[in-house]
């Protein structure tokens, strides 16, 4: 991935004017919010804010003071034991180490400037004893969710995240191609996700956001969307989900289609074509202004939600709910399934860029059964 970011910083996207902006879009949130404080632990949020690269780790992990943003400062101080992937403007004084001892930690937090005059402390998680924790950092702070604040942050994105949105998306379609490359009577879907994990690692996108990118769908019973990968063996005729999502500097992108195991049968393309059609009625209705419920159909499953430093909040268009306004600069995942008894199951995934006007899509992987 440094690889990646050492092209970026010499290549169209330019990283420092990526990060000054998502901290200006951070500070106005905070500003709009009444946020005197962020206190943040996700992932996702401590890269929005710092900018530092992170070591990848699979897992669930506790919430942690990985970051602290203070208004009144402007500063952003981040949770590093060393200056390797902190970007210039995080100068050294801006770090505070990591500490066993919680005692030490208090007096790391307490030391950083303006959070002990802070009255209003927003964060993205919680853990037992954090209100305790916090009170003896900023004694007069209430903690308040910090979730609107950064949601309004990071769901409207700028041109240079856009871009890096696109090249993952376009390491994505290279996966797909050579996933559908082994689609075969006999392979397994584990064969597939290792033709998956080759083609995003050759392209230098080692992380994987899911390893859920392959569903042999059943053709009886049932037809679900299954996102666990396993020995399953596809079969002649079978519809095969195909749904490969890749991390490009962070930012998340991806696409889904459904392949067929050899010929496709009349009754697969009519299928086909019907979550082809409902989807791009969905994107259709990726305009600013518009409401998630406007992306929902009656005759198929319709999810959206929203991509950047991996998946964002909120899930809008969705049948599981979630009716959030779409705002121009949001970038979506919108897919449309579709299952019939006796024939499969056809996803149809992409994402499109929301704009004042006709929404982008910014994957170019062709949408036809094949």
């Amino acid at each position: 991935m440094t690889g990646l970011l050492a092209q970026q910083e010499s290549g169209q996207v330019d990283m420092a004017r990526l990060r000054a902006d998502r901290r200006r879009r951070l500070f106005d949130a905070m500003a709009a919010h009444g946020l005197d404080a962020l206190v943040l632990g996700r992932a996702a949020d401590v890269a929005f804010a710092s900018g530092a690269r992170q070591l990848w780790t699979a897992g669930a992990r506790p919430f942690g003071p990985g970051c602290v943003v203070v208004a009144s400062t402007g500063h952003v101080h981040l949770l590093s034991t060393w200056d390797e992937g902190v970007p210039p403007e995080i100068g050294h004084d801006d770090l505070f180490g990591l500490k066993w001892n919680p005692a030490n930690l208090l007096g790391s937090l307490s030391a950083i400037p303006g959070i002990e005059q802070a009255r209003r402390v927003g964060t993205d998680s919680y853990s037992p004893g954090f209100e305790q924790f916090l009170a003896a950092v900023a004694p007069d702070a209430e903690i308040v969710d910090a979730g609107p604040a950064l949601g309004e942050a990071r769901s409207a994105k700028s041109e240079d995240e856009v871009a890096l949105i696109e090249r993952a998306v376009a390491v994505a379609e290279a996966a797909l191609s050579a996933m559908d490359d082994a689609v075969e009577p006999g392979a397994t879907e584990r064969d597939l996700m290792r033709a998956y994990l080759a083609a995003i690692s050759r392209l230098g996108c080692m992380q994987p956001p899911t390893e859920g990118v392959a569903c042999a769908t059943p053709r009886s019973g049932p037809v679900t969307l299954r996102r666990l990968t396993s020995e399953r063996q596809l079969g002649p005729g079978q519809l095969v989900v195909l749904n490969p999502s890749a991390l490009y500097a962070g930012y998340e992108g991806g696409l889904g289609r459904t392949v067929a195991v050899g010929e496709v049968s009349p009754a697969a393309a009519r299928l086909a074509a019907r979550a082809r059609e409902v989807l791009d009625a969905a994107i259709d209705r990726c305009r600013a202004g518009a409401r998630g419920a406007d992306l929902r159909s009656d005759d198929a499953a319709v999810i959206a939600y929203g991509l950047g430093l991996g998946v964002e909040a909120p899930v809008i268009g969705a049948d599981v709910g979630g009716d959030a306004e779409q705002r121009s600069g949001m970038v979506l995942s919108v897919q449309a399934w579709v299952a019939e008894e006796g024939v499969g199951g056809v996803l149809q995934r992409d994402a499109v860029h929301v704009v004042d006007g006709t929404p982008r899509v910014l994957s170019r992987y062709r949408s036809e059964l094949v």
